[in-house]
């Protein structure tokens, strides 16, 4: 048994080339018939273990090598394969034929429905659901290098799964097979199929980089919605691939089936959407690139999938609809503020609904990264995701693989904060204000987030001055040339910063505006009374005198040179004196 406890243990892993893979489904029968056959290398021991749940029952079982027995853990979806001899890392297969009334855990890994005009079925297997019908190993370690599929279904439906199709016939029992090819590695939870009786549109994509087809495969009675929606979509396609590089899985199209589940789903070639929203179209349009080019290698990293996808799900108003983007954002925020304690980095992942957590894992993320691209800057930002992307392309990536990729475009410390500050750190950005004698405020942040905020201050001359705050210099320090009376953070909330956003300014016991100065400076002092201007040398060169103010007060100075002087106020609390400096006029 010494195989099967290194292979529980996670030492011996298997590399998976090639998958051969056979669905037979007839809706409204839930029964799904399959034969799967995986071709694989670099196993080391006797006992293999797969994933499947207990609800398929064995019809068929054979392999390259000579199996001794099989048995099953029903509790952990489990089958166990033990080899009459030792497998030494060769190359070797296994074939299983199944069939059964595959359960539905996660969000619905397999789901037949009705619709308006007739049945659908589909499979959605992310994080867990994938051994509830597809003979498997499971998991985040390794991707299969090739896939064919066939789907078999009565002839008036359509069945589709991942890459292109290469053949649609019908047999002599009346039933349509159509076999996909697909070429590009893959995640087990990304191999997905469906089928109904769809109607197929298509559109020619024509990039800088590529021609490729956006196919969808919608229900009868949607057809128009889905033209509509499309032609808005297609504009954000080629918008995507001038930021992130070309659509990775071009040879094979892109296809969106229609399913009666009302979120979406990003199996690779062929995203699985429920309702016909421009932003869900654009969100799993997305993941090809953050999700499925490259794949979180841990559910605690799924932000390096859904926080992508979301904020450049997002993006699609600022790409085709810039009136929606603000709207967006702020939507994004009053949707994180809903959760504050959890971190985007996801420490339990026994909890689904914990690993996809809406506030924290999709909104708060797409927020950090948001944040992270005000900061660096477009051009930086869009460099920093397409050298992630090319350096993990076809493979898994974890969150220190991610800061590995971009700190040369980002720097060590943007990149250390960003990670530590969003990713790592639960709550949100927040600061204390501590204004100075001088009249500058001091923005004290509670760690450093890589963002800029802007600060729009109304000044005692009824300007309106606005300013950015730089949230890694900390304390970051504004000055104004006047007084300030209000001011506002983030006045438009368009940051996700967390603490109070406006208020007035703290009466000091004496301000002078500006400081340095040309002609003019502005007073302001309780009881203000009189103001002596000396150089250096005490020499007396101009006054103020007047009934006591407790506004500000303009004073035009007129002096024959630059310099350094003394200024002298003096008021109801007593004197005051501060050097002030004039630049030359």
């Amino acid at each position: 048994m010494g195989g099967l406890l290194l292979l529980l243990l996670g030492a011996q892993q298997a590399d998976f080339f090639y998958g051969k893979l056979l669905f037979k489904v007839n809706p409204p029968d839930s029964t799904l018939e399959a034969e799967v056959e995986w071709h694989f290398q670099g196993f080391h021991g006797d006992t293999l273990a797969w994933d499947l749940s207990d609800n398929m029952s064995l019809l068929h079982l054979s392999a390259s090598f000579p199996i001794q027995y099989v048995w099953r853990d029903p509790g952990r979806r489990r089958l166990y394969m033990r080899s009459a001899q030792a497998i030494n890392g060769g190359r070797e297969w296994v074939r299983v034929s199944y069939r059964g009334i595959p359960s539905g855990s996660g969000f619905g890994s397999y789901a037949v429905r009705s619709h308006a005009t007739g049945w659908a079925v589909w499979t959605l297997s992310q994080p867990y659901g994938a051994p509830d019908w597809l003979f498997c190993q499971d998991g985040l370690g390794d991707k299969v290098d090739s896939l064919d599929m066939c789907v078999i279904t009565p002839s008036s439906l359509i069945g589709v799964g991942n890459g292109k199709l290469v053949a649609d016939s019908i047999d002599a029992q009346g039933r349509r097979w159509r076999h996909f090819q697909h070429r590009y590695p893959i995640a087990i939870y990304l191999i997905a199929f469906a089928a109904s009786n769809y109607v197929i549109q298509e559109y020619l994509i024509q990039t800088p980089f590529h021609r490729f087809t956006l196919r969808n495969y919608v229900y009868p009675q949607d057809t128009a919605v889905a033209r509509r929606l499309s032609e808005q979509f297609i504009p954000y396609i080629v918008w995507l691939e001038e930021r992130l590089g070309p659509y990775p899985f071009a040879r094979e199209d892109y296809n969106q089936v229609q399913i009666g589940w009302r979120g979406g789903m990003e199996h690779q070639t062929i995203t699985f959407f429920g309702s016909y929203s421009l932003e869900l179209w654009a969100h799993e349009l997305a993941h090809q690139w953050f999700g499925d080019w490259v794949t979180c290698g841990s559910w605690r990293d799924i932000w390096l999938n859904e926080a992508f996808g979301t904020y450049l799900g997002g993006t699609v108003f600022e790409a085709v609809a810039p009136q929606s983007w603000k709207p967006w954002l702020k939507a994004m925020i009053n949707v994180a503020w809903r959760d504050t304690q959890r971190t985007i980095y996801v420490e339990d992942t026994t909890d689904v609904w914990r690993i996809f957590h809406y506030p924290t894992t999709y909104a708060k993320g797409a927020l950090a990264l948001h944040t992270l691209r005000t900061y660096v800057g477009d051009t930086v930002f869009w460099e920093g995701l397409r050298a992630y992307l090319n350096r993990h392309a076809k493979g898994f990536a974890r969150t220190d693989d991610f800061r590995e990729a971009v700190r040369s475009n980002f720097g060590e410390e943007v990149t250390n904060a960003f990670l530590q500050s969003w990713i790592y750190s639960p709550h949100y950005p927040q600061a204390r204000l501590q204004w100075t004698d001088e009249g500058a405020v001091l923005l004290i942040s509670e760690r450093a987030y890589p963002m800029r905020l802007p600060l729009r201050v109304l000044t005692a001359s009824g300007s309106q001055v606005e300013s950015m705050v730089d949230f890694m210099n900390n304390p970051a320090r504004v000055r104004f040339s006047e007084e300030v009376l209000r001011w506002e953070i983030d006045p438009d909330t368009l940051s996700p910063y967390w603490r109070v956003r406006k208020g007035a300014a703290p009466p000091l016991s004496a301000r002078i505006f500006p400081n340095p100065f040309s002609d003019h400076l502005v007073l302001h002092m309780k009881g203000l009374r009189r103001a002596t201007l000396y150089d250096l040398s005490g020499r007396l060169l101009a006054s103020y005198e007047g009934e006591p103010q407790d506004e500000p007060v303009r004073w035009d100075v007129s002096l024959p040179a630059a310099g350094l002087f003394l200024l002298q106020m003096e008021g109801e609390k007593g004197l005051m004196t501060q050097a002030v400096l004039r630049l030359s006029p």
